[in-house]
């Protein structure tokens, strides 16, 4: 799959092979029980499901990388955490926790904005399947990235409602990056729904609250209307700033490009 990647040839484990399936269930028996490691990201697991001769002749490609996946959660445990990167989505139902739904981070607005899509049109699987991995949140490393840029990210994996993870050196977060953090974990849990495919107004429902998620993915400014039902108080969520009290509707006016707001809505009826 990678053509030669660092250093190849590559070699796979044939998950029908019982050689093979002892050789995972001990490898994560040893991690959890004599390591005291619970949670397991396991990366490039579609090399699981390439094509070749198998042990077991009559067995398929998913069903190799099946019986290879049960061998690993033998060893490590029916209550291991086990994320599932770089992975077959429908092969790896039931036998992951956790799954990551995008491509690699990177610091720019390009790679923001394709991973942005990319999780955002799978937010429907997060707690439904297994919880979303939208990859790390960044917040610092690249000074050349404007303010707004990184709050298009983080907004992005606030509306994922998944698995959060900083991806940042603790030593170049300054306070401000702290608070986005912090405000950032716990996630809600919940993936935000989106009025249509252009992803640009997001809402996610957590008890007594809701957050809309406002988008620019373009290069020009832009206005987006939400749809109060009923009366709120608005909150700017990543600034703290009060944005007023509100009857049925409230329009987001001049949302900078590549940019995002969060806006936190609590119902005073």
């Amino acid at each position: 799959g990678f053509g030669g990647w660092r250093h190849g040839p590559w070699y796979v484990l044939d998950g029908t092979n019982p050689d093979a399936q002892k050789f995972l269930e001990e490898t994560f028996r040893t991690m959890r029980e004599k390591w005291g490691i619970q949670y397991f990201k396991l990366d490039a697991n579609y090399w699981g499901t390439v094509s070749g001769e198998h042990y077991d002749p009559h067995a398929t490609r998913i069903e190799a990388y099946r019986r290879g996946m049960e061998a690993i959660i033998r060893g490590a445990g029916p209550d291991a955490i086990l994320l599932g990167c770089n992975a077959p989505m429908w092969p790896s139902i039931g036998l992951v926790n956790m799954m990551r739904t995008s491509n690699d981070i990177d610091r720019s607005w390009e790679r923001f904005a394709a991973t942005g899509r990319e999780n955002l049109n799978r937010n429907w699987q997060n707690g439904r399947l297994w919880v979303n991995d939208p990859d790390c949140l960044l917040l610092a490393g690249d000074t050349s990235l404007p303010d707004r840029v990184w709050l298009f990210h983080a907004t992005v994996v606030h509306a994922v409602g998944g698995l959060v993870l900083s991806g940042d050196k603790a030593a170049d977060l300054g306070e401000k990056e702290l608070s986005i953090l912090r405000k950032s974990i716990p996630s809600t849990g919940i993936g935000a729904t989106f009025e249509d495919r252009s992803l640009r107004l997001g809402i996610t429902h957590v008890g007594d609250r809701e957050y809309f998620h406002c988008f620019n993915w373009t290069g020009q400014a832009t206005n987006i209307q939400l749809p109060l039902k009923g009366r709120y108080r608005l909150v700017d969520y990543w600034s703290n700033r009060e944005l007023g009290t509100y009857d049925n509707h409230y329009m987001v006016r001049n949302i900078p490009p590549q940019s995002a707001m969060l806006i936190e809505a609590i119902p005073l009826n």
